[in-house]
């Protein structure tokens, strides 16, 4: 069983320029193991792109990962994640 927590952060170092980082949780202390190449324009834009670089990985644990869930995520409903699409 892979008992790996990766969490999906997205921070906003410049104001309007997003980027996701993956993060993962070794003891106390989190180390980044993936991030964005590059900024996104929105919050909603560098979530998807987090959550799709998170199913990437899941995907690649191959058929032998059981029963577990591929990707699991939580998005705080007060969050505004941007538009719907990226023009």
């Amino acid at each position: 069983m892979d008992t790996d927590h990766i969490a999906l952060i997205v921070d906003e170092p410049i104001a309007g320029h997003f980027y996701w980082v993956l993060q993962k949780q070794d003891g106390g202390d989190c180390r980044p193991i993936d991030a964005a190449e590059g900024p996104m324009p929105t919050y909603g834009a560098a979530m998807m792109a987090g959550i799709a670089a998170l199913q990437r990985r899941a995907d690649a644990r191959g058929p032998d990962a059981g029963d577990l869930p591929i990707v699991t995520a939580y998005v705080d409903p007060r969050e505004d994640l941007g538009p719907p699409a990226i023009h």
